[in-house]
């Protein structure tokens, strides 16, 4: 079994016995998932959709420490959009 899968296995019995979401986001990180892993289980889970998972995740405790760093990537990106809106395109199509 690979670790995503271990991970969200590990998880399911806390989710039975009440756990919230703060709780497994934790679990699951250190479990050795990554931000992009855990918005995925956060899915699978159905603990709710992408931009839900997306923003859980985000403004996490267990992902507090890479909030501002994750914020100037997605505003540097934005700006390389805004400059290039070829790029912006591309990216959309692909």
């Amino acid at each position: 079994m690979d670790r995503y899968l271990s991970a969200l296995s590990s998880v399911r019995g806390d989710l039975e016995d009440g756990a919230g979401r703060e709780a497994i986001l934790i679990k699951l990180k250190e479990a050795g998932l990554s931000q992009v892993e855990c918005i995925r289980a956060v899915v699978d889970l159905g603990l709710g959709s992408r931009s839900e998972a997306k923003h859980l995740v985000h403004f996490s405790r267990a992902w507090s420490s890479t909030r501002m760093q994750s914020e100037r990537l997605h505003d540097n990106l934005e700006g390389l959009m805004d400059e290039n809106p070829r790029a912006d395109r591309d990216c959309r199509e692909s």
